[in-house]
């Protein structure tokens, strides 16, 4: 049996952690969800409308946005692969994370300072590279030291530091990239204030991203690896793409349920704001509603309110009960808020269907990790969660042509009606993901494992101190 494998089933044998130790698991996915919040959400999009107009930001965004999830998809997997195998007395997971994150602050200053496309375009890359260079060993950390009695625990703090940062990212772009009622009077202080919005904003999330990669290696122990099977570097690289499907149905079957439920998810997501501003609330179709900004923010609000307050709870039951109950009850909740939207006659049927909307979301989020990481192949942890973060990347790149597309097409002809069909295909996206989550079989550990655990202080001796 090789020492990774049997790290991995030494992780069965851990005591029950710490909220200290969960919370070093969240803080720093939470400032990565927070990055990518604020530059997907409204970063990309208000530096390129600064160089291009309207016919041509859509095209440069596009290219961006598929660069950046190959780029994040190929990082993750290889990554992942070298560090399963790394020898590092410091462990296998933490010195990427330094690494990575540090190179990661690096681009952000770049992409800060960047004055014109191709320069901001290269910044962009090399963000993604080296976040993502952190992002799937820092995810191995979780199956790595977390009994799997308390995998939904964990997950469901995850799930709230990923709703949190999503939110606080747009947030934190919206506060920092919109120039203010006063400065917008003087305009030599806007032209400044103009240029220095988007080096604030990247430094603020950098600066962020030091204290909570710090405070994770700092806090989180992680036992290192002694020998590792012989490998070059090259086949290592090579290997890393070798995944076994036929070894692993059920985690291949999973992320498959994940990507295309997280379609409908984020289809849902970025109509919503169209869907109120032409499709609802105002009499002229083609004018739209004047405050589907505010809007918008008002039906979002409780829905992300009651998301984050689903998630911890749900990962808990999930952990007493089984995962797969609850992501079937979450994938038609999220069905069927979506047909509610599609077919909502005014403003009030859509605040309601914000609220199931929300929860599923929640428990979607935090359940699914749970599963996954009880999927997970022993000892090569890190580079299968690089395509489990992929399933997640992938389809919200995927989202913003296929809902505008189809949704602009439509309502060309009939004002309105192309919104109301996006969420249509959400509905039928989240069914098609429960299908697919029909042939997953759940893992579930004997009965009196919990209790055992507890008593099992030996395990955490074993590890390496930070």
């Amino acid at each position: 049996m090789s020492e990774s494998l049997r790290i991995a089933e030494q992780a069965e044998e851990l005591p029950l952690r710490p909220l200290s130790h969960h919370l070093a698991l969240t803080v720093y996915w939470l400032s990565n969800s927070l990055l990518w919040g604020a530059l997907l959400h409204l970063g990309l999009q208000s530096r390129l409308s600064d160089w291009y107009t309207q016919d041509k930001v859509g095209y440069y965004l596009g290219i961006m946005g598929f660069v950046g999830g190959s780029i994040a998809t190929v990082a993750q997997i290889v990554t992942g692969a070298f560090s399963d195998r790394s020898l590092s007395r410091w462990g296998r997971r933490r010195p990427f994370v330094v690494v990575g994150s540090t190179f990661a602050v690096c681009g952000l200053m770049f992409l800060g300072a960047a004055k014109s496309f191709w320069p901001f375009a290269g910044a962009l890359v090399l963000v993604q590279l080296c976040s993502n260079i952190a992002l799937a060993p820092f995810t191995a950390l979780l199956p790595d030291t977390v009994n799997p009695r308390e995998h939904g625990k964990a997950s469901g703090f995850m799930g709230v530091a990923r709703l949190l940062g999503d939110i606080g990212g747009l947030i934190l772009a919206g506060a920092m990239l919109n120039a203010n009622e006063e400065i917008s009077q003087n305009k030599v202080l806007l032209v400044a204030f103009h240029d220095q919005r988007m080096p604030l904003l990247c430094g603020v999330m950098g600066a962020f991203m030091v204290l909570t990669a710090a405070y994770t290696c700092w806090t989180i122990r992680e036992r290192p690896l002694k020998s590792r099977p012989e490998a070059t570097a090259w086949q290592t690289m090579i290997g890393a793409f070798a995944l076994d499907v036929r070894g692993y149905p059920d985690f291949f079957w999973l992320s498959i349920s994940r990507a295309v439920t997280n379609l409908g998810f984020y289809m849902f997501l970025e109509v919503l704001f169209f869907f109120i501003k032409y499709s609802l609330g105002h009499p002229d179709p083609h004018l739209g509603n004047p405050n589907a900004e505010r809007t918008s923010m008002y039906v979002m609000l409780p829905a992300i309110l009651v998301a984050a307050a689903a998630s911890v709870p749900a990962g808990i039951l999930s952990d007493r009960i089984g995962r797969r109950p609850l992501i079937f009850l979450a994938q038609f909740l999220l069905a069927g808020a979506a047909l509610m939207f599609a077919f909502a006659p005014n403003l009030t049927v859509v605040y309601l269907g914000g609220v199931p909307a929300g929860i599923a979301y929640g428990a979607f989020t935090a359940v699914e990790w749970a599963l996954a990481c009880n999927l997970l192949p022993k000892g090569e942890a890190a580079r299968y969660l690089g395509l489990w973060n992929a399933s997640a990347a992938v389809p919200q790149i995927l989202a913003f042509p296929l809902a505008g597309a189809i949704g602009s097409a439509i309502s060309a002809r009939v004002p309105g009606l192309g919104w109301r069909v996006d969420f249509g295909l959400a509905s039928l996206f989240c069914l098609i993901g429960a299908y697919f989550l029909l042939r997953v079989h759940e893992r579930r550990s004997p009965r009196g494992q919990t209790d055992a655990a507890q008593e099992t202080p030996a395990a955490e001796e074993q590890e390496s101190p930070a």
